[in-house]
């Protein structure tokens, strides 16, 4: 696995959002397909993290770039919020809430997507491109963290 695999790794991650979002339409929704899908994407999750963390969080974290280690650090700060508001998320729309109001599970899934858009858009615009660089041995010069 390369760092530009982490880039398919955030379409499955929509595509299986989206899946959850389409069972969830059914009426009334399809509890064990709906099961089905939030385990795939807990697995997904799992293993993005861990290949991203192998192949860019400890790279840029050991970088001795400042800027590097800047990218590394909020990587894992708003990666810590993600997971947060992810428990509370699962904690709330157990499978009796779902029931009681899809419409809402539904926008909460929506909302949860459009969290992960925001992250993905950071990752693959500022984190994985310094990644793939520092992998490539490039440098640039030093940018303002931002």
């Amino acid at each position: 696995m390369t760092v530009q695999d982490l880039y398919e790794d955030h379409r499955e991650l929509f595509r299986i959002g989206e899946k959850l979002i389409e069972i969830a339409s059914s009426e009334p929704p399809r509890i064990t397909a709906l099961i089905a899908a939030r385990r795939e994407m807990a697995q997904a999750v799992a293993r993005h993290l861990g290949n991203e963390a192998r192949l860019a969080l400890m790279p840029l974290g050991a970088s001795g770039d400042p800027y590097d280690r800047a990218l590394a650090r909020r990587y894992t700060s708003d990666l810590l919020a993600m997971r947060q508001s992810g428990i509370a998320h699962m904690g709330q729309w157990t499978m009796e809430a779902i029931l009681a109001d899809p419409r809402e599970y539904r926008l909460a899934v929506r909302g949860q997507i459009r969290m992960m858009a925001a992250r993905r858009e950071w990752e693959e615009t500022e984190f994985l491109p310094a990644a793939e660089r520092l992998a490539a041995g490039q440098r640039e010069p030093l940018r303002a963290v931002g």
